[in-house]
């Protein structure tokens, strides 16, 4: 028996987190968003409180990110005019 919301791997293509674009995608844009702040920081010689709370933000964003790509479950379409699959795509023969 699975929890709920749990899929189970064998009826799934699973792959590493790091074999995950989103997963990338999400990391390279905390690091470039963090780097900017860590450098006023450095050059100035001193980390704010209002430095901290906006790498915080950061980081706890990226990880909400993150958990979703972990958790997700299903695929997901986007517009026809949007690069990427379109609801028709995904439609099955028996739907």
């Amino acid at each position: 028996m699975n929890a709920i919301n749990q899929p189970i791997l064998s009826e799934t293509k699973a792959k590493s987190i790091f074999a995950s674009k989103t997963f990338w995608a999400a990391a390279l844009t905390a690091v470039a968003a963090i780097a900017p702040i860590v450098g006023e920081a450095v050059k100035e010689k001193k980390i704010t409180v209002d430095r901290t709370v906006n790498i915080v933000i950061i980081l706890a964003t990226t990880g909400a990110t993150l958990a979703g790509r972990v958790q997700a479950e299903n695929s997901v379409y986007t517009p026809n005019w949007l690069p990427g699959p379109n609801k028709s795509d995904l439609e099955t023969s028996n739907s």
